[in-house]
């Protein structure tokens, strides 16, 4: 039970910063309006460095279900705890959009464009094209499932894993994620769209479940994590 509530308090952590960071540089009267993707990969490279440092010692500072998927297709991590695992994380994704969209209440209200909300909450691709959102979103995971598996061996040391981590993520993100927001996992859009569907949020357009490559046969927020994963599952 330790490591998980560690997995959920680590992932509402890496999602209240994230999106925090993306509310504050989009969203309407916020001191930090009109940042750039600069701004949000930062932001988001070091809010993975803060969440797997803290969750780290405790449960491995997964915070991601491709990494935990990962680890158990690389014999690393026991394949009966991957769903208690996958579902912190998941809830804790959800309770940290829930923190985002009560923190910036009232700027839900003074952003008028239904896009840029649903942008603080859910990824999605600049140009609709889902064989092409999928493979990028397929790629950057496999790149993210290959820098921890180098962790998990123990090829980087461990003091620096967390900035290793965050390194990682600034990377991929400022290399593929102006394509499609850099979803990588479950927890970062699945959870947060659900929210954004489900809060009462004034003005909001749809949290585009089926639009595009976004229906359910094609969607690459759901597929990617598992393929990335399984790319480089043997390279460790």
């Amino acid at each position: 039970m330790r490591e998980l509530t560690a997995e959920f308090i680590g992932t509402m952590l890496l999602v209240l910063l994230t999106d925090g960071t993306a509310a504050t540089a989009r969203l309407a009267r916020s001191h930090g309006v009109g940042g750039n993707w600069l701004t949000i990969a930062v932001g988001s490279a070091i809010a993975v460095s803060i969440a797997v440092g803290l969750a780290g010692p405790i449960s491995g500072g997964h915070v991601n279900p491709a990494v935990t998927l990962s680890l158990a297709a690389w014999g690393l991590f026991p394949a009966e705890r991957v769903a208690a695992y996958v579902g912190a994380q998941l809830a804790g994704g959800f309770s940290g959009a829930v923190l985002v969209w009560l923190l910036f209440w009232r700027h839900w209200e003074a952003t008028s464009d239904p896009a840029v909300k649903r942008g603080v909450f859910c990824t999605g691709p600049a140009i609709r094209y889902w064989p092409a959102n999928l493979a990028t979103e397929c790629v950057g995971t496999a790149v993210l499932a290959l820098g921890v598996g180098a962790a998990v061996a123990g090829r980087v040391p461990g003091a620096v894993v967390p900035w290793w981590i965050g390194g990682l993520v600034l990377a991929i993100g400022l290399a593929l994620g102006g394509t499609t927001g850099m979803a990588w996992k479950l927890a970062r859009d699945f959870a947060l769209r659900l929210v954004y569907a489900l809060v009462p949020t004034p003005e909001r357009g749809s949290p585009d479940w089926r639009c595009g490559g976004y229906r359910w046969p094609t969607a690459w927020w759901v597929h990617s994590p598992t393929l990335g994963s399984s790319l480089v599952c043997r390279v460790w």
